[in-house]
């Protein structure tokens, strides 16, 4: 007697499911994608290209802080590759060190920041401007991040604030693509991902995530919103004072 064996087909929270993870992945491998792309010539495979007379050599900090960003860059690519595994458990238990490495990063990346006016000195450009782009930015992706961490039991908010954190830092990397403007890479690219994730959010569940508009209006701000700061002498003098400190 012949016996039928029915597969059922997946649910519609478990294709959602799938379909989040794949989302999740892509947008976590083209950020890889940038730093590798954005970084490789100027740093990563440096030694292996023509020098470029426009890139200044790295100091000992700029090394640290390289060396600290790539892991954080890292260890978000084997967390995103965990969840896309369905292993939340190893997540779980590798997202401890996260809290101290974004902690050294904001030392770090705030150090290499005020240490900015003196790489740039002699630069046919006001070296404090540019300063707004690394402070100001350190500011918006470690918030995310620690907003992050903080809901890290929440899994909806946390895996967006995560995202938007590494948008908000992403801007780097797009600067320092030969093909895209300085201005377009650096302010605009980088909310690119805010974009990605509204459209995920309404396609998926009908309406915008809470932490998706937070977050987005973070990231916004500390890209397109140092235009609006860079150039005004309030920013100006305090970029003078903070830089003084590490002099």
């Amino acid at each position: 007697m012949p016996i039928d064996i029915a597969i059922s087909p997946r649910t519609a929270s478990e294709r959602k499911l799938s379909g989040e993870r794949v989302f999740f992945t892509a947008l976590a491998a083209s950020m890889l994608l940038a730093v590798l792309i954005g970084f490789g010539r100027t740093y990563y495979f440096r030694a292996f290209l023509p020098p470029q007379p426009a890139v200044l050599p790295p100091s000992a900090l700029v090394h640290v802080h390289a060396a600290l960003f790539s892991a954080w860059i890292v260890l978000f690519m084997v967390q995103v590759g965990f969840v896309a595994a369905g292993r939340r458990d190893l997540h779980m238990k590798l997202g401890l060190v996260g809290l101290p490495t974004v902690l050294a990063m904001i030392v770090v990346g705030t150090l290499t920041g005020l240490n900015l006016s003196k790489r740039l000195a002699g630069m046919p450009f006001d070296p404090f401007m540019m300063m707004a782009l690394p402070l100001i930015s350190m500011v918006g992706c470690s918030g995310l991040f620690l907003s992050a961490l903080a809901l890290r039991r929440t899994p909806g908010a946390h895996k967006r604030l995560m995202i938007l954190g590494m948008a908000a830092m992403i801007g780097a990397a797009f600067a320092r693509m030969p093909f895209i403007p300085f201005l377009i890479g650096a302010f605009f690219l980088p909310n690119i991902y805010t974009v990605a994730l509204l459209a995920w959010d309404v396609v998926s569940d009908r309406r915008p995530h809470r932490a998706t508009l937070a977050g987005g209006v973070v990231v916004l701000g500390a890209t397109v919103g140092i235009l609006f700061v860079w150039q005004n002498p309030l920013w100006l003098a305090f970029a003078k004072w903070a830089s003084a400190l590490v002099s």
